[in-house]
């Protein structure tokens, strides 16, 4: 008892530091501004896509996976190699272009190793999350709340702000707290950019008190614990919200709704997604691809210093990044087929059993939502690095860690999957005195293919690149991507880094493409 008092006492002495104080300030600073940011260019981008003419098919399906082609580490490098006030190539250009004006610069103009540069490159990557949530929702609201108001001559911006906003008014709050939680446990991020600018944030300080000389387990409990505390807050905060004010009803689509005319508008809405996309993968990506052609990274791009030694180097010479792509790959696929067959016998058996035992099935696997992945993480090392199980620096404890944080949207997606199997065909089979396996086998996962597929395409691209978990997780044994080029790009090994991030987003879509195929293939046949 005297032991958990002192050890209680420390943990209170830690947090009351002046240094954590500040950690707990530019999180808050940083995750608040990053989560309205996102919140209002993802409900920007949903509303466009859904309610007006200015619609993008292809940006519809695109956009939610844009920011996971590429590893999160190696897209934020690429950030980097962009804005970096020294030897970012976008900075070097817009020198160029402002000397011929007559104004001279040493370095930038930009500067990404700042407040701006976090909380914008934090913003990139939890838009798609906000977006999902409120395009969903926007789907399913009943088109005639809005067509009633344009009828009474509302124009489409005062509907949009006096009926569509209130009706979807609990998505955009369910979409604030996942977003929340997504910005307070990211990590690439901060780490790279945080990292540069001076700004400690917390899953970045408790990274470093497990996993810096000695190692400070006591702190990165409270720290975790306070992480945790705050979601949970936030959570509480929402449903009490919604309990507490009326909202428009969501009603099933049972028509499409009628689009927005923007005008002279449609063009601006329509660049402006187009940009989007632009910015978030493709010029990092090319970034990337340029410095993993030079020797060194220099912000001036010479054809006679471009060559393949660095794809040589990664692919044939070091043992270590070999082992990396093999355990990522490998990982991907196996943690993408274990969540999304689990995720379907789930979702499927809770189906059968009843609306009670459904509603706390559905709740308790998406629990690990309001959970910060940073906080799963430090909870799995806590459970798992000694005792009777010890997986300390295996791939299983990555696995775990992998399935336990995708959970979530493995259901969500399991449960789209199993909506489309009419309860007819189900109900056929009982009669036909069919097994509970049977049905499964030949009725619902044949049926839940397609869905089941997508859910895999994203867990696969998710975990392969996952980097949050595996910074407390993997051990020197087992090396993943994420781990590798985090190693890399705190010794600035860039080109080597550039190199591993493009062979990995190469094999992403390759394995993504294989399994499309193979899946159009198999229904085909069948």
């Amino acid at each position: 008892m005297a032991g958990d008092g002192a050890a209680v006492s420390r943990m209170a002495d830690a947090i009351a530091s002046p240094a954590i104080l500040k950690v707990l300030l530019d999180t808050f600073i940083v995750v608040i501004a990053s989560t309205t940011l996102a919140l209002c260019i993802g409900a920007t981008f949903a509303w466009i896509n859904e309610r007006t003419d200015a619609n993008l098919g292809f940006a519809a399906d695109i956009l939610p996976l844009v920011p996971l082609l590429v590893p999160q580490i190696a897209g934020v490098t690429g950030w980097v190699t962009l804005l970096s006030p020294q030897a970012g190539f976008l900075n070097a250009a817009l020198r160029n272009v402002l000397a011929a004006f007559g104004f001279e610069f040493d370095t930038g103009p930009i500067n990404i190793f700042s407040y701006a540069g976090l909380i914008c490159v934090m913003t990139l990557y939890l838009v798609p999350y906000g977006y999902l949530i409120i395009s969903s929702a926007l789907q399913q609201l009943n088109p005639s709340l809005e067509e009633a108001a344009r009828i009474s001559g509302a124009s489409p911006f005062k509907t949009l702000r006096r009926v569509t906003l209130p009706a979807i008014k609990p998505a955009i709050m369910n979409a604030a707290i996942i977003v929340f939680i997504f910005g307070i446990s990211l990590f690439s991020v901060p780490i790279v950019i945080g990292t540069g600018a001076g700004i400690d944030l917390l899953s970045v300080r408790i990274y470093r008190l497990l996993y810096n000389y000695p190692p400070r387990m006591e702190q990165a409990i409270a720290l975790s614990f306070i992480m945790m505390v705050v979601v949970q807050a936030a959570v509480a905060a929402q449903v009490l919200a919604i309990r507490s004010r009326t909202h428009a009803e969501i009603a099933g689509k049972g028509q499409a709704a009628s689009r927005v005319e923007l005008g002279r508008w449609r063009g601006v809405a329509m660049t402006s997604v187009i940009i989007y996309l632009l910015l978030t993968a493709v010029l990092p990506l090319i970034a990337l691809v340029i410095v993993s052609l030079q020797p060194f990274w220099v912000p001036t791009i010479s054809i006679d210093n471009l060559n393949l030694q660095n794809f040589v180097f990664v692919l044939f010479e070091n043992n270590l990044s070999i082992r990396a792509l093999v355990n990522s790959i490998g990982l991907g696929i196996v943690a993408a087929t274990l969540g999304m067959l689990l995720s379907a016998i789930f979702v499927t058996y809770a189906r059968s059993v009843g609306t009670r035992a459904q509603a706390m099935i559905e709740a308790l696997t998406a629990l690990p939502a309001t959970i910060p992945q940073t906080v799963t993480g430090v909870a799995i090392v806590v459970t798992f690095s000694g005792g009777i199980i010890n997986l300390h620096g295996t791939l299983a404890i990555l696995l775990l860690a992998y399935l336990l944080i995708s959970l979530p949207q493995s259901m969500r997606s399991a449960r789209a999957a199993v909506s489309q199997v009419g309860q007819d065909l189900v109900e056929a089979a009982k009669m036909a005195h069919a097994s509970q396996f049977r049905i499964f086998r030949r009725i619902m996962f044949p049926l839940m293919r397609p869905g089941l597929v997508a859910g895999w395409v994203i867990l696969f691209i998710y975990t392969s690149g996952e980097l949050t978990a595996s910074a407390l997780l993997a051990g020197t044994g087992n090396p993943v991507v994420g781990i590798v080029l985090l190693d890399l790009w705190e010794n600035g090994s860039f080109p080597q880094l550039a190199a591993i991030a493009v062979i990995m987003t190469i094999l992403d879509m390759v394995v993504v493409g294989g399994i499309l195929r193979f899946s159009k293939l198999r229904s085909a046949i069948s």
